[in-house]
């Protein structure tokens, strides 16, 4: 596979929670990683912390997102910013997905 070019016919899909979040690895190199994640209604994202950059696009859905105890809902089109180590968490309220943009790459989504 290309270091450069990530076609979708060549990148897996794995289930985080099968039936609820699926993800795929949508890019990846120097310190930067973009995946994007399927929610199914009802499905969450545990509050929890990360060394990482983050920032999230929604794509489609709905979802009610905290970052640090501040609650928003997001829907196609927002987006937000996680600072590193920042207590975050999501809960999907309509089928979507978002896009999430890392740095530093997060290497416990990498298989060996």
């Amino acid at each position: 596979m290309s270091t450069v070019f990530f076609p979708n016919a060549e990148l897996a899909l794995e289930a985080i929670e099968p039936g609820q979040v699926s993800r795929k690895i949508r890019a990846k190199g120097g310190s930067l990683m973009m995946v994007e994640v399927w929610f199914t209604a009802g499905a969450c994202g545990s509050e929890h912390r990360h060394v990482h950059e983050q920032v999230c696009y929604c794509l489609s859905g709905e979802f009610v997102f905290t970052v640090e105890g501040e609650t928003r809902t997001l829907r196609a089109g927002d987006s937000l910013y996680v600072p590193a180590s920042a207590l975050h968490g999501t809960v999907c309220v309509a089928d979507g997905r978002l896009l999430d943009i890392f740095t530093p790459q997060r290497e416990d989504f990498l298989k060996a």
